[in-house]
C-alpha cells in the first residue's frame, strides 16, 4: 500500500477522534517540580527569574516563622533569609542587575515593613515601623537596582508607598475609605511607580501611578471586585492587571491604551484568586491564578484569543501563584502545595517535532537551565519533511488540519478551537488525542497538499462532524 493509501487509511479511521478538534495547537510540557519541602514551607510565594532564565524565590516558612528563599542552578538550593522575630509573611522579590536578590516583607512580632537583599550574605532592615504596616508588599528595583515597596498600613487602612536612595522615604498614596490591600508594584521607563490595589469600602479594583504628583482611578466598580490584584506594564508603559471578582467568582483582567478594558478571563468554577501576570515580548498577559473548586494551579494567556488551562491538579495546590517570563516567553510559576505544605514550581518544556526520511520524532524539552525534560514518540512515514515546532509561550504553533481547509479565522475553525479548549484540553485521553496528531499532522498535510481530492473527502468528514460541535456548544 502506498504512503498517500495509508494516510488515508488512517486518517478516516481516527479523524472523528481528533481533527475536529482543531489541533493547530497543542499544550506544551509542563514540568513540575518541589522546591522545597523542609517544614510547613511555601505560602506568600514570590518569583524571579534571573539572566541565565534560573529562579529565584522567596516564600515564608510556618513551621519557624522565618523569611526563606529557593534558587535553582542546576539543583535546589534554600535557605532563611531572616529569622529574627516572626518574619516572612507578605513576601515579594526582585533580582538587581547582577541577579542577586531583594525582599519585602512583613515582621509580625512588630508590625513593620521589612526588606532584605542579598550580596554575598543577607542584609535586612525596616523600612517602615509607624503603625501597624507591611501587609501586602510588593517590591520592584529601580534602573539604579533602588528598591520601590508598596504595602499596608493596617492601623489607618491605607495605601503606603517607600523608596530607597541612600535612605528610605514613606508616604502615603491612598487614603479615602478602607484601601490599600492587595498592593501590586510596577516601575515604568521613568522609574515612576504604579500601583494596583484593592479599595474594601466600595470592593472596587483601584489604580494609582506617580509623574510627579500622585493620580487615583477606579479601574472596576462593577461587582465586588479588586482582590488578589497583580499589575505589570508594557512597552508603552501602560497597565494591565489582573484581579479577582468575588460576586462571581471569575478571574478579571483589565488593561489601559487610552481608555480601560475590562473583561472576564476565566468563569468556569470558582477560580482567579492568587492571581500574578506578566507581559510577554509582544506585550500579551499571561496570568497564574487557583481554582478554587478543584483546588488547581490555573494558567491563561492571550495570542489574540484566551486559552486557559491547569497547570498541576495533584492535591491541593495552587495558592500563593506567582509567575515569570524567561527569555523565550515561556511561564514560569512558584506556588503552596497546601496538602504537603511543600514551595512547588512549574514551568515549560517546548516541544519540537522533526519528520525525516521515514521516521518522525516528537520531542519535549525544556531551554530552561532549571532541568530538561524529554520524551519522544517515533512513527514511521513515507515523506522527506522536517518541520520545528517553536514557541513563545505553552502554544506551539504547527500546521493546522482545520486552518488549511476553512481558514485561519473563520467560523469552523474558532469553533473548532472553542471546542479544543473547553473540552479535549481537561482530560487525559483529550491530551492523548494531542499527542496522537502530532505524530501524524505533517504527514497528513502534506499528503492533503499534493492531493486535493484526500482534502476534498477531509472536509466533507469534517463538515458532518461541525453540527454536533455546535449542538454541543449550545
Amino acid at each position: 500500500m502506498d504512503f498517500r493509501r495509508c494516510v488515508k487509511s488512517l486518517t478516516f479511521i481516527t479523524i472523528s477522534f481528533f481533527v475536529f478538534f482543531n489541533l493547530c495547537q497543542a499544550e506544551a510540557v509542563w514540568d513540575i517540580q518541589t522546591a522545597d519541602s523542609v517544614n510547613w514551607v511555601g505560602e506568600y510565594t514570590s518569583l524571579a527569574l534571573d539572566s541565565g532564565g534560573n529562579p529565584h524565590i522567596s516564600y515564608y516558612d510556618a513551621t519557624n516563622h522565618d523569611l526563606r528563599y529557593a534558587y535553582y542552578d542546576g539543583s535546589w538550593h534554600g535557605g532563611t533569609a531572616d529569622s529574627i522575630n516572626w518574619v516572612g509573611e507578605y513576601t515579594s522579590i526582585a533580582l538587581n542587575s547582577d541577579d542577586n536578590p531583594h525582599i519585602s516583607y512583613y515582621d509580625a512580632t512588630n508590625h513593620d515593613l521589612r526588606y532584605a537583599y542579598y550580596d554575598g550574605s543577607w542584609h535586612g532592615d525596616t523600612a517602615d515601623s509607624i503603625n501597624w504596616v507591611g501587609e501586602y508588599t510588593s517590591i520592584a528595583l529601580d534602573s539604579d537596582d533602588n528598591p520601590h515597596i508598596s504595602y499596608y498600613d493596617a492601623t489607618n487602612h491605607d495605601l503606603r508607598y517607600v523608596y530607597y536612595d541612600g535612605s528610605w522615604h514613606k508616604e502615603t498614596v491612598g487614603n479615602g475609605g478602607w484601601v490599600g490591600e492587595y498592593t501590586s508594584l510596577a516601575l515604568d521607563s521613568d522609574d515612576n511607580p504604579h500601583i494596583s490595589y484593592y479599595d474594601a469600602t466600595n470592593h472596587d479594583l483601584k489604580y494609582a501611578y506617580y509623574d510627579g504628583s500622585w493620580h487615583e482611578e477606579t479601574v472596576d466598580s462593577v461587582n465586588w471586585v479588586g482582590e488578589y490584584t497583580s499589575i505589570a506594564l508594557d512597552s508603552n508603559d501602560n497597565p494591565h492587571i489582573s484581579y479577582y471578582d468575588a460576586t462571581n467568582h471569575d478571574l478579571r483582567y483589565a488593561y489601559y491604551n487610552g481608555i480601560w478594558h475590562k473583561e472576564t478571563i476565566d468563569s468556569l468554577n470558582w477560580v482567579g484568586e492568587y492571581t500574578s501576570i506578566v507581559l510577554d515580548s509582544d506585550d500579551n498577559p499571561h496570568i497564574s491564578y487557583y481554582d478554587a473548586t478543584n483546588h488547581d494551579l490555573r494558567y491563561a494567556y492571550y495570542d489574540g484569543s484566551w486559552h486557559e488551562e491547569t497547570v498541576d491538579s495533584g492535591d491541593w495546590v495552587g495558592e500563593y501563584t506567582s509567575i515569570a517570563l524567561d527569555s523565550s516567553d515561556n511561564p514560569h510559576i512558584s506556588y503552596y502545595d497546601a496538602t504537603n505544605h511543600d514551595l512547588k514550581y512549574a514551568f515549560i518544556a517546548p516541544i519540537t517535532t522533526t519528520t525525516t526520511g521515514l521516521t518522525t520524532t516528537t520531542t519535549a524539552s525544556t531551554t530552561s537551565t532549571a532541568g530538561t525534560t524529554t520524551t519522544a514518540v517515533t512513527t514511521t512515514a513515507d515523506t522527506t519533511t522536517t518541520i520545528v515546532l517553536t514557541t513563545s509561550t505553552t502554544t506551539i504553533k504547527c500546521i493546522c488540519l482545520a486552518e488549511k481547509i476553512y481558514g485561519v479565522h473563520s467560523e469552523e475553525t474558532e469553533l473548532l478551537r472553542s471546542f479544543r479548549d473547553n473540552l479535549l484540553k481537561r482530560t487525559p485521553e483529550g491530551r492523548e488525542i494531542i499527542s496522537l496528531y502530532y505524530e501524524w499532522s505533517p504527514a497528513i498535510v502534506k499528503a492533503m497538499e499534493e492531493d486535493e481530492e484526500f482534502k476534498a473527502e477531509l472536509k466533507e468528514m469534517i463538515d458532518g462532524i461541525l453540527p454536533m460541535i455546535r449542538a454541543e456548544r449550545e
